[in-house]
C-alpha cells in the first residue's frame, strides 16, 4: 500500500467503533446507496444492518438524544442518534438536520421497548439505530409544510398547487398515485389475458370531427399548417380492426379544448378498447370482468355482474342515464294527485301534455327555507320554473299547493311524518333534469 502512496485502510475508521458491514438485502429496492426503503422494516428485520435513503420528516432533540422521522416511499422510521451506539460528531450534526433534508444513514435496526412503540406507524414496532448519516440534498425550510399534526389543515390549494414538489410529498397524494399505477398493471393484466393487444396511436394528428375543439400545433416543417392533439384515438383503433388486429387497448392519453367541469378536463387518459366480430354482450362481460379486476385491485370486492336498467326506466326513476345508486330518492309521478286541482302551475303542465313528477325526502321536513331555496336554484338552473314544496308536519300535509289538495289527494303523496315532498311539472325534458340536480 505504501507503494501505491494509498492511506492504510485502519487510517480510515474509528479503531474504538466495530465497523458496521450491512446485512445482505433481500428488497427489491435496494440500489448501491441503500440496502432497503425506510417505511418497509419490520420486526422480521431486527438484527439487520441497513443503509437507508430518504427525506427528514421530523426531528426531536432531547440535548444529547436525538430522533428523527425519515420518509421515503414506503412511509416513516424512527432513526435514533444515542451516545450508546452513535459517535458524539455525529449526534451534533444530526441535531441541527433541518425537515426536507434528504440524507442517507447507516444504522442498524432494533426493537423498540413496549413503551415506546407507536401503533400509528406501520415501523412503529422497531427503529433504526444510526451510526453514521451524510447529507445528499440540504434543504431551506419549506414554503409549505409536508408533515403536519392531527387535525391540522392544508395549505391553502393555490399555495399547494405553486409548490407541488413539495405537496407531491405527501402520503396521501403518493397513494393516490401508486394506486393509480397498480390500476393501470392490473387493466394491462387482465385484457392482455383476453387476447387484447396494446398498441400506441399517434398524438400528432390531423383534425377529425368530434366533440369538442381539438388543441391545435403548428407544424415547424410545414409553415402555416397545423397538427391536431387526439380527442380520441377513434380512427386510428378502426384502421386496426381494419389491418385484422382483432382487439386492442390502450391508455389513451386524450386532449379536448372545452371549458372545464367537475368531470371534464383538458387532457385525461381513458382506457381505450377496440374488438372485432363482437356483440353488445361481449362487450358488457368484458367491461364487468375489468372492473371487478380493478375494485378487487383496490381492496374491494364487488358483484360479479352488475345490475342492468334500461335508458327509459332510469330516466323515469331517477331522471338521468347514469344516475348514483348509493341512495335512494326515486322520482315518483303525481299527475294524477293534480289533475282536476284548482293549482293553476300543475294544470297549465298538464294540459300541455307535461306531467308532475317529484322526490319525497326523508326527514327534509327539517330543512331551513335557506336550504331549500339553494335546492330550488338547482332546479331552476336547469330549466324548471321553480318547486312545488309540501312536507309532512305535526298539523299535516303543509305547503302553498297543500290548499288545492282534497284530503284523498293529499294521502295519495304517501308523504310521511317529517319527510319533505318537492316536485316540478313540466315536460320530461324538464322534469327529468331539474329533479337530477334536485336528487
Amino acid at each position: 500500500m505504501q507503494l501505491l502512496n494509498l492511506t492504510p485502510l485502519d487510517g480510515l475508521f474509528d479503531p474504538h467503533v466495530p465497523a458496521l458491514t450491512p446485512t445482505p438485502s433481500t428488497s427489491r429496492f435496494a440500489t448501491a446507496k441503500r440496502t432497503h426503503l425506510g417505511g418497509e422494516l419490520r420486526t422480521s428485520h431486527v438484527g439487520a444492518k441497513v443503509k437507508l435513503g430518504g427525506w427528514v420528516h421530523r426531528t426531536r432533540n432531547l440535548g444529547g438524544i436525538v430522533f428523527l422521522d425519515l420518509r421515503d416511499r414506503a412511509g416513516l422510521v424512527q432513526i435514533s442518534f444515542d451516545p450508546k451506539w452513535t459517535p458524539g460528531a455525529v449526534i451534533e450534526r444530526a441535531g441541527k438536520l433541518g425537515l426536507e433534508t434528504v440524507i442517507t444513514i447507516d444504522g442498524e435496526v432494533t426493537a423498540r421497548p413496549p413503551e415506546m412503540r407507536n401503533a400509528e406507524m406501520e415501523t412503529g414496532d422497531i427503529e433504526v439505530r444510526a451510526r453514521e448519516f451524510q447529507i445528499v440534498g440540504p434543504a431551506e425550510t419549506p414554503a409549505i409544510p409536508v408533515a403536519r399534526g392531527k387535525g391540522e389543515k392544508l395549505p391553502a390549494e393555490e399555495l399547494r398547487l405553486k409548490h407541488r414538489n413539495l405537496d407531491l410529498r405527501r402520503s396521501e397524494l403518493q397513494r393516490n398515485l401508486i394506486l393509480r399505477h397498480r390500476l393501470q398493471q392490473t387493466a394491462r393484466r387482465f385484457l392482455d389475458d383476453q387476447g387484447y393487444l396494446e398498441i400506441e396511436t399517434p398524438i400528432l394528428t390531423k383534425p377529425t370531427p368530434e366533440g369538442a375543439r381539438d388543441y391545435i400545433v403548428p407544424s415547424r416543417v410545414h409553415p402555416g399548417e397545423f397538427y391536431a392533439l387526439p380527442q380520441s384515438p377513434q380512427l386510428y383503433k378502426q384502421l386496426l380492426m381494419i389491418a385484422g388486429f382483432d382487439r386492442y387497448f390502450q391508455m389513451a392519453r386524450c386532449f379536448r379544448d372545452e371549458d372545464l367541469r367537475a368531470d371534464r378536463q383538458p387532457e385525461f387518459t381513458q382506457i381505450d378498447i377496440e374488438a372485432s366480430f363482437v356483440e353488445r354482450e361481449d362487450i358488457i362481460a368484458l367491461t364487468e370482468g375489468l372492473i371487478g379486476a380493478l375494485f378487487r385491485e383496490s381492496g374491494i370486492e364487488i358483484p360479479s355482474k352488475f345490475e342492468r336498467v334500461g335508458y327509459t326506466e332510469a330516466m323515469e326513476r331517477f331522471g338521468s342515464d347514469r344516475p348514483d345508486t348509493r341512495y335512494e330518492l326515486e322520482l315518483f309521478d303525481a299527475s294524477e294527485v293534480f289533475r282536476g286541482s284548482e293549482f293553476g302551475v300543475t294544470n297549465a303542465a298538464l294540459a300541455a301534455g307535461g306531467r308532475v313528477r317529484g322526490i319525497r325526502v326523508p326527514g327534509g321536513a327539517a330543512l331551513s327555507r335557506k336550504q331549500l331555496d339553494e335546492i330550488e336554484a338547482l332546479a331552476k338552473s336547469a330549466g324548471a320554473g321553480g318547486l312545488i314544496r309540501l312536507k309532512r308536519g305535526a298539523s299535516g300535509i303543509e305547503g302553498p299547493a297543500a290548499k288545492f289538495l282534497s284530503e284523498g289527494a293529499t294521502e295519495r303523496l304517501a308523504i310521511r311524518d317529517g319527510e319533505l315532498c318537492l316536485l316540478v311539472a313540466g315536460a320530461e325534458q324538464v322534469t327529468n333534469p331539474a329533479l337530477d340536480r334536485v336528487r
